[in-house]
Order: structure tokens, then C-alpha cells, then sequence
């Protein structure tokens, strides 16, 4: 991290004897011999702190040997080391003059020219068509990869930028687009950034090396949505084996064939392709509480229960909307919409489970808050989309949301040639009421009170009572709230200012004093006309003030 290099230069016995001294971290006694040999290194662990390929000093080795010296080292570890070679010295002078082609400088050494021992640059009529011929091959073959890599991105993570500028050359030529790292660290810091389709990632290097790398993608990548292909040096079935058990799709030792590096890619490229597309029709998160790594390991009859919430949303009057659109435009029109509505429901932990024509059923497995946070973002979302309807001339649309959680039943359903995932359960039953009664209190998402009753700080929401309801069949009424900040802005604020007079009215509603109930709802329609709970209450006061209630009354209303 500190001190110097020194070059020294001195003749002994007609020869010239280089020095390179540096007060670096020194080489072992018996490490000495070895780093002279190709693909070693004083320290070969896969975590070592520099860099090197292990075949620098191998090369070296091989030039000082043609040119008649010899090359030695001398080294105390954490004292630093001094490199010794040894070369002819000669006392001609190099003469430099111009080449009757003024491209091409010739460098004589002594008498002999240095063009004369190069390979004659006059090629034959056959030699210049076998080479025309061999680029259109190679041109031919680009244009195939390109075609099959396009839009491909790769992550290449190696600490060697000589090795990453090789990958850059082989994979860029293929029209892929590559990005390159220098460490594990930050690859796992980039990698959402880039999001590659593919990683070729290097085992040996400094503080966290491929291994680690690759185990720490794999807690949130899947081995078959992200493939990731180990580069190395390393050549022993060990090595391999441990490559694979942390989450390695492959394997492919240096030096490496364009070629091959080539037909691995496109293999595994295809593989995810694959994968992604079925991803699209049966969720991770579904093979993931299931249990399962990808669809392959599903079978008919699996499955699970477990506590869980539900979001189920509809388009209101879709029927209607319907019916002046073409069944293209109709399917056009639900595509774009469901464009804005999906991402949300992922980005908040959760997973589209089915669509059933306008509506959606998602699942959050983690937490109520989850389904509340999407139904808020949604609003926005909802936003854009009539903005682009109103845009194009059509009217806009409103929808409404139910939440509710409840033990579901999670598993696979149909026969051994054809089946589907599905989730079976009261609750998704009654989610699909609760939603239905958004039309009924005019609110954009109602959630019960078994799911607000799962969030840690609810206060952090505003929400209102509105009603203690019974479905037909159930012995236990449940009480259902209206989730305020998933109104657009006008809205949420004219509810949050009557908040106080809500409750108030709510409050003399079932202490059975409508009167007074009835001034308070009067005063919230005043301000706010639209409120449709405030003017079913008033309605209900206004009945029951007339002709009294019946002697069971509880204010339960029965779904």
C-alpha cells in the first residue's frame, strides 16, 4: 500500500544484469520456485488480496531464457524482494531508417535487418481469397450471435482489467452489452442497477471472492432466472464441485475458446429465457412458499396453508365500458391498465395470483401493511392511466379494493395433464365481498379489521369506520374500515377535515340518538356532498327516527 520500486543496472561477465527491488510484502522460501511456473502464485488462496493470472513471471522466464540469461529472485517476507535477469550486452548500436514503404519502420541489429526475419508480408491470389473467405465466416457468425444475443446484458466480475477487456472484446463482437466490475463487492452493489441477464464471474479475488459472490446473489436470484457462470484457473473437480454448490450454473476453466464461452451463454440464456417466460404464468413467490426451486418440482396436489393477506381489486361497471370497445380494444385496454396496476403489486412484496377479466387477486404473504401500501400507490398509478385515457378522449374509470387476511390454501388444483396454482379459502370469499361494497360507501379501497389489526402502527394511515357487517352463512360479523389515503388528494382531504364529525355521528348512531346523528352527517354532506357513508348514514338516522328500530337491533348490516 506504501514504499517504492528501484531499477539497478550493472555489467557482469559481458552480460547485463537487471534489478528490481521493491519493499513490498515478500515471497515465502518455498514459494520461491513455484511462481516462475505458469498459472502459479505465492498466494493461490481464492481470497488472496492481489490480483495476477500467475502467468507474468512465466512469460518472463521464457523471454530471458531466448535471449541466452537467466532470471532468479531473492525475497524475506515482509521485507520486500529484489528480481534478478541477466542479458547479452552488445556493442553495436541499433540503426533505425526508413522503409521504402513509408508505413513499415526497419530496425536493424547489427547486420541482419529485422524485416528479414519477419514472415513475408506478399500474400497469393489463393491466400487473399482463403482470407476474404474466412472473414465472411467470421462475419456470418457475428451476425448470427448478434441476432441471438440481442438485448442481452452481462456482468463480467473479475479484479484483472486485462482479463475483463478480453471479455469485453469476445462478447461486444456478439452484440452483447457488457458491464465489468473489479470486485465482489461491487458487483453486488451494481447488480440491480445493470440488471444482467447473465454473470461470468472470476473465483480469485482479493477480500471476497467468487464463491461468496455468487452465494450472496443467489439469496435473492434464483439459479434459474439469473445464470451465473464461474471463470477461472482453478481446474480441479473440487473446485467445481464447490463452484455448483453455491448456486453456479456453470463452469468454464482459463483460458477459455470464444467459441465455447459463446455456446455457454446462448445455452444458458435460453435456459432463463424459458424460465422468465414460465415465471410469468405460475409467480416464484408461489413455487417459493410452496417450497419448490422452479415449476419442474411442482406436482398435482401440492400444497400449503398459512396465514396470508389478500388485495382483490375490479374495475367498476367494466360490463358497461365494455360493450363500445371491440374485443380488441378491450383487450388493449385491460393490457395497459394491468401495465400500471402489476409492477405496484410486486414492488410491495406481493404477487398477482390470477386475473379474472378486470380484476385482479393478489397475495401478500409478509404483512397487511404490504397490501395497504400497494393500495395507496395504486392511486398514482390509477392517476396516470385516466390521465392517458382522458388524453385519447375516453372517459376515466374508478375502481375499488378489498383487503382481508385469513388462512389460505395454497397448492395446485386440475389433473396430471393439465393443472393451474390457485389459492382456496373462505377469506378470498370474503375479500371478494368486501371489494364489492366499495361501490356500495363509494371508497376506492375498504380493509377488515382482522388485517389493520396485523399492522404495527396504524396510525401511520388514515382510515374511518364504516360499518360492522355480516355475511350470509357466517355466524361472527366483521368490521370493515375505508383506507382514506387511497383517495386522490381532493378527496382524502375533504375526509380527513370531517373526520371529527364522522366519528361524532357514527358515535350517536349506535347510541341510538339519531337526531343528533343526523345533524352531524347533514353538516359533513354540507362540506363534502360526495361522501357516500356520510349520506348512508343520514338515510339510515332518518328512517330509523321515523319509524324506530326493531328490539334486536345491534347495527349490523347482513352482507
Amino acid at each position: 500500500e506504501g514504499g517504492e520500486v528501484s531499477i539497478d543496472a550493472e555489467i557482469i561477465n559481458g552480460m547485463v544484469q537487471i534489478a528490481i527491488s521493491d519493499n513490498g510484502i515478500g515471497i515465502p522460501k518455498d514459494k520461491q520456485e513455484d511462481i516462475f511456473l505458469s498459472f502459479e502464485q505465492a498466494d493461490a488462496s481464492i481470497e488472496r488480496e492481489y490480483g495476477g493470472t500467475g502467468l507474468g513471471l512465466a512469460i518472463t522466464i521464457s523471454l530471458v531464457e531466448l535471449h541466452g540469461g537467466k532470471i532468479w529472485v531473492e525475497s524475506e517476507v515482509g521485507k520486500g524482494s529484489t528480481f534478478y535477469f541477466t542479458v547479452p550486452k552488445t556493442d553495436e548500436k541499433p540503426l533505425i531508417k526508413s522503409h521504402p514503404d513509408e508505413r513499415i519502420k526497419t530496425v536493424e541489429v547489427g547486420n541482419e535487418p529485422l524485416e528479414e526475419r519477419s514472415p513475408k508480408r506478399k500474400m497469393d491470389i489463393n491466400s487473399i481469397n482463403d482470407n476474404r473467405e474466412q472473414k465472411t465466416r467470421l462475419s456470418n457468425g457475428n451476425e448470427k450471435h448478434t441476432e441471438n444475443f440481442k438485448g442481452l446484458k452481462i456482468l463480467a466480475v473479475d479484479d484483472e482489467s486485462i482479463n475483463l477487456q478480453v471479455i469485453r472484446n469476445h462478447l461486444t463482437l456478439a452484440g452483447i452489452e457488457v458491464y465489468s466490475v473489479n470486485s465482489g463487492f461491487e458487483a453486488i452493489d451494481k447488480i440491480n442497477i445493470f440488471q444482467p441477464d447473465i454473470v461470468l464471474l472470476d473465483i480469485m479475488m482479493p477480500k471476497m471472492n467468487g464463491y461468496e459472490v455468487c452465494s450472496k446473489l443467489r439469496e435473492n436470484y434464483p439459479l434459474n432466472t439469473l445464470p451465473i457462470i464461474m471463470l477461472t484457473a482453478k481446474n480441479q473437480v473440487s473446485d467445481l464441485v464447490e463452484g455448483l454448490a453455491v448456486g453456479a450454473n456453470d463452469y468454464i476453466t482459463k483460458p477459455f475458446s470464444k467459441n465455447e464461452l459463446l455456446a455457454r451463454i446462448n445455452t444458458h440464456y435460453e435456459l432463463s429465457k424459458i424460465s422468465i417466460a414460465t415465471g410469468k404464468f405460475v409467480p416464484s413467490e408461489f413455487l417459493r412458499i410452496l417450497g419448490k426451486k422452479s415449476i419442474v418440482g411442482i406436482k398435482l396436489g401440492d400444497q400449503i396453508q398459512r396465514k396470508m393477506t389478500i388485495l382483490f381489486s375490479d374495475i367498476r361497471s367494466f360490463t358497461s365500458l365494455s360493450e363500445n370497445m371491440s374485443p380488441g380494444e378491450t383487450f388493449n385496454f385491460l393490457n395497459a391498465y394491468l401495465e400500471k396496476i402489476g409492477p405496484v403489486i410486486r414492488q410491495n412484496n406481493g404477487f398477482i395470483d390470477k386475473y379474472i377479466g378486470d380484476a385482479i387477486m393478489a397475495i401478500f404473504p409478509n404483512s397487511p401493511e404490504d397490501a395497504i401500501k400497494a393500495a395507496i400507490s395504486i392511486k398514482d398509478k390509477l392517476d396516470e392511466f385516466n390521465n392517458f385515457l382522458m388524453e385519447e378522449g375516453k372517459a376515466k374509470i374508478e375502481i375499488g379494493i378489498g383487503i382481508h387476511i385469513g388462512s389460505l390454501m395454497l397448492g395446485t388444483i386440475g389433473e396430471q395433464e393439465r393443472m393451474e396454482g390457485t389459492v382456496i379459502s373462505d377469506a378470498v370469499n370474503l375479500t371478494s365481498r368486501i371489494e364489492s361494497l366499495t361501490k356500495v360507501f363509494g371508497a376506492r379501497s375498504i380493509i377488515s379489521e382482522e388485517a389493520l389489526y396485523f399492522i404495527d402502527d396504524p396510525t401511520k394511515y388514515s382510515y374511518r369506520f364504516l360499518e360492522r357487517v355480516k355475511v350470509k352463512g357466517k355466524e361472527n360479523s366483521i368490521a370493515i374500515f375505508e383506507i382514506i389515503d387511497a383517495e386522490s388528494d381532493e378527496i382524502k382531504e375533504r375526509k380527513k377535515r370531517s373526520m371529527t364529525d364522522y366519528d361524532t355521528g357514527l358515535n350517536y348512531y349506535y347510541c341510538k340518538k339519531f337526531s343528533d346523528a343526523v345533524k352531524c352527517f347533514e353538516d359533513i354532506l354540507k362540506y363534502n356532498p360526495q361522501d357516500k357513508a356520510a349520506s348512508i348514514y343520514l338515510e339510515r338516522c332518518l328512517y330509523f327516527r321515523k319509524y324506530g328500530i326493531i328490539p334486536e337491533w345491534d347495527g349490523v348490516e347482513t352482507m
